[in-house]
């Protein structure tokens, strides 16, 4: 009898499936036997070899082999008139990605194909493997494989953990898809799916069909059931559709249309749907996005949104950084880039989510806004000189607009060896505005000229460490920046801001962003690194860094709203990093205020990665600036293997200050040759800040086939750093 497909399961990983054909079967007694109708060499060994009327009987022990390929019989009948061989009772196929074990079996030796009757199959589908029964299996002459009665899985032989029973199944290698008519998918012996027809990929290509559903449970969704439609409608153009079923709200649509054209790729997401907890009841969102390419220097990019009311998101979404959006952007850009020259043309708007925001607290819109940059490095002795420009003009409800041009040439004599660098620069900044809507006394038109003068300098020391060559290094730098104090009270503040202070603070020309302010400085920065190199791999084992600004000047500018800090020396900073002993990595910096001897903002992160399915993560952040934004947290997340194929999954980042929990996660996972099981509680602090929201996720992967339910593996990703999704 031949032998039962289903058993228990094997030991993970599968080995892979590979046959080698079996021409060495042949031996000194074998037949050879030239086909009439080709030059296709057969080869035969068997017990008794009788020849009768171009029927060749082979009797006992017989191994046919023939274009690499081999069957193996008790018995056969080989007609070399047609090239068909005849088998009754079990027989054993294998060739070039395939293998049979199958009873009562004809074979057309020349055109490939094969009838047999109860079969164990085994195949490499486009590098899948894919294993089961029928009751009959054929091979047809365009390549593809028709079973009756009939299981499919990517399971190793013998594990029937999950598979696909089906009246019909036929499999086109070629397409990469597989059809499977009255079917029922089960798991563990658990029916989860029955349908009259069902189409399957058997290969990384698209195709149309049902995808996965996913099934999900949120506090203000309830239970969620989503069964998403993929449509292939052209290689370029292809479309997924989703209705989405929650318990507390109703069904909602959601549609995902990609194109692809000389110019780029285009996408476009749509979700509506009539909310029966909400007032208006109709709720949608719709974004554009396009990123493209035309010509060899230029690309573009577009980014276009609109949603019906500021509380879509925390309703339906199932984040807290989807629930906190407070403005969709809408840009569009073409940029140039050749060389050291880039051109960029620029629109930008926002829709501001919560109508809410007072006006004067929404950001401008530029319309249009154009830059142009360049770079001429081969100077007569060797300066470099740069020139940044830039036109935009701001518009906002009730406020002042207008337009700003901003040019900014610049020259430096970049001067360096191996153990030192200085560079000196000198610029000139000119910016030009033309308002609209200005207040009293404010000029509608105005200028401002800078001049900016900066050395930066450092050295290199190294030492030695060892006879593998591993050196430590000292590497003081300086910097001297100095710009004089230009009055611009009566300047408007369109896009400027404050950089956080920290190392790289230490280097920049102006301490605000955008070209509203242009800081006054006299001023020398002092820093110091160190760095440990390995000399037998080159790597940075640790690397230190501290620094502080000496000021000459009180400085003067400030934006409309703060006062400018008088202090003689600005905050220390530093940071840290480090490959500690076993796998240990450690990242940390500060920034510490002497006078108040008082920590400003600080962060710290302590990390154990031995391999990739084992991650420990501690980490601690705290400012303190005495505005809204500071905080005190704790954040550790783990990834950890638990038994054979178990892990967990855990993080949790925890408010000090607050004394609540911004979120917990908790998952688990299992994951062997063909599925994984997947389930994740997540619990995180709502937009208001005052309560929690509770998703919970379960994921199946049936390998071979896509997942069932949420995506866990994005989940992980964002919670746990170091975590990479690598279930298929």
């Amino acid at each position: 009898m031949l032998a039962a497909t289903r058993g228990h399961a094997q030991q993970c990983p599968a080995p892979t499936f590979v046959y080698e054909p079996g021409g060495a079967v042949v031996q000194s007694s074998a037949t050879s036997i030239t086909n009439g109708a080709d030059t296709t060499s057969v080869e035969a060994l068997a017990d008794s070899v009788i020849s009768e009327r171009g029927v060749v009987s082979l009797d006992g022990n017989t191994s046919i082999t023939y274009q690499g390929r081999t069957i193996t019989a008790q018995n056969a009948q080989y007609n070399t008139d047609t090239g068909e061989v005849s088998i009754d009772g079990e027989l054993s196929f294998a060739a070039d990605g395939i293998s049979l074990q199958s009873e009562n079996a004809s074979f057309d030796l020349d055109n490939d194909r094969f009838s047999t009757g109860r079969s164990v199959y085994e195949m490499d589908l486009n590098g899948k493997r894919a294993t089961g029964e029928a009751n009959a299996m054929e091979r047809l002459e365009d390549g593809s494989f028709l079973m009756s009665d009939a299981t499919y899985s990517t399971c190793p032989k013998l594990d029937n953990s999950w598979f696909v029973k089906a009246d019909r199944i036929q499999l086109y290698p070629d397409d990469g898809i597989g059809i499977a008519k009255k079917i029922v998918l089960r798991f563990k012996g658990v029916p989860l799916l029955a349908v009259p027809a069902f189409s399957f990929p058997i290969s990384p290509d698209r195709k149309t069909g049902f995808l996965a559903p996913i099934l999900a449970r949120g506090d203000n969704t309830g239970y969620e059931l989503q069964v998403p439609w993929y449509w292939n409608i052209r290689p370029n153009l292809d479309a997924t559709l989703t209705p989405r079923w929650m318990s507390k709200r109703g069904v909602q649509l959601q549609t995902e249309l990609r194109y692809m054209n000389r110019q780029g790729q285009w996408t476009l997401d749509n979700e509506i749907m009539s909310d029966r907890q909400f007032e208006s009841s109709r709720r949608y969102f719709t974004q554009l996005r396009h990123n493209g390419q035309f010509g060899p220097f230029w690309r573009s990019s577009i980014i276009a949104s609109q949603v019906s009311d500021k509380d879509y998101f925390q309703d339906l979404g199932n984040s807290l950084e989807v629930a906190s959006i407070t403005h969709l952007e809408r840009r569009a850009e073409v940029v140039y880039d050749w060389a050291n020259t880039q051109m960029e043309i620029r629109l930008q708007s926002y829709q501001t989510v919560d109508q809410d925001i007072p006006s004067n607290e929404r950001p401008y819109q530029r319309l249009p806004q154009f830059t142009f940059n360049t770079v001429a490095e081969d100077r007569p002795w060797g300066i470099k000189a740069t020139f940044d420009s830039e036109a935009v003009f701001f518009d906002r409800d009730n406020s002042i607009t207008g337009l700003r041009i901003d040019a900014t040439p610049r020259l430096s004599l970049p001067l360096s060896s191996s153990a030192w660098f200085l560079t000196p620069s000198i610029s000139h900044r000119f910016t030009h505005y033309r308002l609209n809507n200005t207040e009293n006394n404010q000029p509608s038109r105005q200028s401002r000229n800078t001049n900016t003068v900066s050395v930066d300098g450092g050295l290199f020391f190294d030492r030695v460490l060892d006879d593998d060559g591993s050196v430590l290094t000292l590497e003081p730098r300086v910097f001297y920046l100095r710009v004089p104090y230009e009055n611009q009270t009566q300047l408007p503040v369109f896009d400027s801001n404050e950089f956080d202070f920290n190392i790289a603070q230490l280097f920049r020309e102006n301490r605000f962003t955008g070209a509203d302010r242009i800081a006054d400085a006299n001023q020398l920065s002092l820093a110091l690194t160190s760095r440990l190199i390995n000399g037998g791999d080159g790597r940075e084992v640790v690397r230190g860094s501290i620094g502080q600004i000496v000021y000459f000047d009180d400085r003067r500018v400030a934006l409309d709203s703060d006062t400018p800090d008088r202090s003689n020396s600005s905050d220390f900073v530093g940071e840290v990093a480090a490959e500690l002993p076993n796998d240990w990595q450690a990242k940390g910096s500060i920034q510490w205020n002497p006078d108040e001897n008082q920590t400003v903002r600080s962060s710290l992160l302590l990390s154990y990665r031995p391999s990739n399915d084992k991650i420990v993560n501690l980490g601690h952040r705290n400012v303190s600036t005495s505005n809204s934004a500071d905080t005190e947290q704790i954040d550790l997340s783990v990834l950890w293997p638990i038994k054979d194929q178990w892990r967990v999954a855990a993080r949790w980042n925890f408010s000090l200050d607050e004394k609540t929990s911004i979120e917990s996660l908790l998952g688990l996972e299992y994951d062997s040759c063909c599925w994984a099981l997947r389930f994740a509680a997540r619990r995180y602090i709502s937009e208001s800040g005052l309560d929690h929201d509770t998703n919970l996720y379960l994921q199946l992967v049936l390998k071979g086939l896509a997942p069932l339910g949420q995506n866990y593996g994005d989940l992980l990703e964002y919670s746990i750093l170091g975590y990479r999704d690598t279930i298929e």
